[in-house]
């Protein structure tokens, strides 16, 4: 009986540890930028952010359910530019599609410059993939007893 009673007390106490764990409330949110057309780059005041898509973390002042995110402004190639706050609950994962003014002249500049952003990337991405292969080949068994023999292999994937 007295074992019995010591487990219950054990999974009480550790329920409501979980419990007061699930019921924290967050103190973050995270907000993406996004541009329309893609490669604007993000401004917070006079600090260059880089060019979008940029994540923000953005953390609570303990005063309320909701945090007021900083002005943004997003700057095309042509000049071109808007500014963007919201208002967001805590705990939120949200993006934000920052849009060109359509009266704002040079878009066909910040048209061709979203095809670069895009073309980049997509190099980008292809050189993370080919990187990775690479290190798979070069984790595997067969890798490593040739790298432990100090040989060379046949192919080329272990180097």
């Amino acid at each position: 009986m007295r074992n019995r009673t010591l487990t219950l007390l054990v999974v009480a106490i550790g329920a409501s540890l979980l419990g007061a764990c699930a019921g924290t409330p967050p103190k973050k949110t995270m907000l993406t930028y996004e541009s329309v057309p893609d490669g604007a780059l993000l401004y917070e005041g006079d600090k260059a952010l880089g060019t979008v898509p940029v994540t923000r973390t953005y953390e609570a002042d303990g005063t309320s359910g909701n945090i007021t995110t900083p002005e943004v402004r997003a700057v095309w190639p042509s000049g071109a530019q808007t500014t963007f706050f919201t208002i967001l609950p805590l705990g939120a994962d949200r993006v934000a599609k920052l849009e060109r003014p359509a009266d704002a002249p040079g878009l066909q500049q910040d048209l061709d410059h979203a095809k670069q952003v895009t073309a980049a990337r997509k190099q980008d991405e292809e050189r993370r993939r080919q990187q990775q292969q690479t290190d798979i080949n070069r984790a595997s068994a067969r890798c490593k007893q040739e790298q432990a023999q100090g040989t060379q292999g046949l192919a080329d994937d272990c180097r």
